[in-house]
């Protein structure tokens, strides 16, 4: 899997449509498996009043509510979100023209890069399409060292501009945050940062907005929001995250959940 950076929009519009042989063992997020049925998993594509956008993740968090990065939503006005399959061609599609991004959030530097997609119908919840746990209020979740777990549609080979047909899957370990600041202007303990030192797993071009998830007492719970990468997309550099605990009231506040 991997995430989109949202600078690079302009570059990569014309791949939106396009599409990639798949194999088993491809890089993508970079160099992830394919993933398991992940049933809180959202393929997000965003448009402006133009009709050109490009494409991310997110993460369903209620009957009507898909959390995402700012980035995509803030200057679009329509959003076709997907749910309910690890394969692309199969995913439950609805079409929201309504989506809130964070108030402060900054484009330039991804300050606060969160946000929700508004669906225009509640979803039923199945097998397939559940929402995931957010975390418990008051507690700074993920912690240092901490795996988490990412998945996305998005490009899968590095310097790469299809998307994927199948879900992929990366595991990232938390990196210090001395080591995430040195790498991405943010701050702390808004963002954070992970990377996998293994497999070489990353997020890409396609990804950003997707969910980090750890197991909090045995509860998968979304802990981050896929919110920088570097401009090559690369397998060495660790992903920027947005901490969603940093914004569980304001999430509590604008979606009841």
């Amino acid at each position: 899997m991997k995430g989109y950076v949202g600078l690079l929009l302009a570059v990569v519009l014309c791949c939106v449509s396009a599409q990639e042989a798949h194999s088993d063992r491809s890089p993508r997020i970079v160099n992830g498996l394919n993933a398991a049925n992940t049933p809180y998993n959202a393929y997000v594509l965003y448009l402006n009043s133009g009709n050109s956008g490009f494409f991310g993740g997110g993460s369903l968090i209620s009957d009507r509510h898909v959390l995402t990065a700012a980035q995509n939503i803030a200057g679009f006005v329509r959003w076709e979100v997907g749910l309910g399959s690890t394969v692309y061609g199969q995913l439950n599609m609805q079409v929201s023209t309504q989506a809130v991004a964070h108030p402060s959030f900054n484009m330039a530097n991804r300050a606060n890069d969160i946000g929700f997609i508004i669906l225009p119908q509640p979803v039923v919840f199945t097998a397939l399409i559940s929402p995931i746990q957010l975390p418990i209020q008051g507690r700074t979740l993920p912690y240092e060292n901490e795996e988490g777990m990412v998945v996305g549609f998005g490009f899968n080979t590095i310097g790469g501009q299809t998307r994927s047909d199948f879900l992929k899957v990366g595991h990232q370990r938390v990196i210090s945050d001395s080591r995430c600041v040195g790498i991405y202007q943010i701050t702390t303990p808004n963002h954070f940062c992970a990377e996998d030192v293994v497999q070489r797993s990353n997020v890409c071009n396609g990804d950003l907005g997707a969910g980090f998830v750890v197991s909090d007492r045995r509860i998968d719970t979304l802990v981050g929001v896929a919110s920088l990468i570097t401009a090559s997309c690369d397998s060495t550099n660790p992903t920027g995250y947005a901490r969603v605990s940093q914004y569980r009231q304001w999430i509590r506040d604008n979606t009841g959940v």
